[in-house]
């Protein structure tokens, strides 16, 4: 009798082992929020773009796709800094994107190529929210920088030029 109550007690335990409600799962980390800008407090202008005189001066080119209209992905980061340039400056009411290509090519073809590259920069900050007016026009190679048949000289003619126009004009 004496097994026969302790197989009883053993299987009554371990029938209330496998009845038991299993232990919750640990609880995950609470992680911080990102602290989030407070709403009003100015954002400094972006280091790679800056005001001089009448232009919007860029550290670095916009790329575009060879021979297209398309800007590259590389290029994203500026026109969103331009943007934020644009955003900290209300006195800005007016800008000016001019397109310019290299000498190389037909130059009615280069005419319309850098148009439609100034006008897709213009479509570009609009999209990221800049509220001013903005004008794209395009001057192929009519104001290339230099004139050497180089690639360093090509580079340097192939460039997106910013005019503004302030309120104080």
């Amino acid at each position: 009798m004496k097994h026969r109550s302790l197989s009883l007690l053993l299987l009554l335990g371990a029938f209330a082992l496998g009845c038991s409600k299993p232990a919750p799962p640990p609880a995950p980390p609470v992680e911080e929020p990102a602290p989030q800008p407070v709403v009003g407090e100015p954002v400094a202008d972006p280091e790679d773009v800056r005001i001089e005189g009448d232009h919007l001066v860029i550290d670095r080119h916009i790329n575009f796709a060879f021979d297209k209209d398309e800007i590259l992905e590389d290029s994203f980061d500026l026109l969103d800094h331009i943007t934020q340039l644009l955003k900290n400056h209300p006195e800005i009411v007016k800008l000016h994107v001019i397109g310019h290509t290299d000498a190389e090519g037909d130059a009615d073809y280069n005419m319309k190529l850098s148009d439609r590259r100034a006008n897709a920069v213009m479509k570009a900050l609009k999209e990221r929210g800049a509220t001013q007016q903005i004008d794209a026009v395009g001057k192929g190679k009519t104001q290339n920088l230099c004139t050497e048949d180089t690639d360093e000289c090509h580079a340097k003619n192939r460039r997106v030029e910013f005019i503004i126009e302030t309120n104080a004009q």
